[in-house]
C-alpha cells in the first residue's frame, strides 16, 4: 500500500451471525469483502464507462434507493458479500467486532482490563 498520508478507507467482511446463517453481520476487515451498495456514477461519458453503462448505473442506483426505503429493518442495510469473485445482494447487520477493529473497540467490546 503506498502511503498517500491520507486515512485509509475503512474496509468490511462478512460472517453468518447465526449457525443457519440466516442473517449476515459485516465487521472491519482488509479482506474488503463487503460493499455498501451504491454503484459510482461519472461525470462524463467514456470509452469504459459508455451511455449505455451510465444509463444502466443510474437504473441500478435507482432500484438500490427504493429497496432501502422500503427496508422496514433499520438495523439493517443493502449490500453485496464477495465470495470466489462474485457478488451476492444481502441485506446486512454491522456491530460484530472483529480482529481488524480498533483496540478501544475491541477493549470495550470484550470488557478487557486496562
Amino acid at each position: 500500500m503506498i502511503n498517500t498520508g491520507k486515512k485509509p478507507v475503512e474496509t468490511y467482511t462478512w460472517i453468518c451471525a447465526d449457525q443457519q446463517c440466516d442473517t449476515i453481520d459485516c465487521y472491519k476487515s482488509p479482506d474488503n469483502r463487503q460493499t455498501v451498495c451504491k454503484l459510482w456514477s461519472v461525470a462524463g461519458i467514456s470509452d469504459f464507462h459508455d451511455a449505455q453503462l451510465a444509463g444502466a448505473t443510474k437504473k441500478i442506483n435507482a432500484i438500490f434507493d427504493r429497496l432501502e426505503k422500503g427496508n422496514q429493518d433499520k438495523s439493517r442495510y443493502l449490500s453485496f458479500v464477495q465470495h470466489r469473485n462474485q457478488l451476492l445482494l444481502i441485506w446486512a447487520g454491522d456491530g460484530r467486532v472483529g480482529p481488524d477493529d480498533d483496540f478501544k473497540t475491541i477493549r470495550k467490546t470484550l470488557k478487557l482490563r486496562k
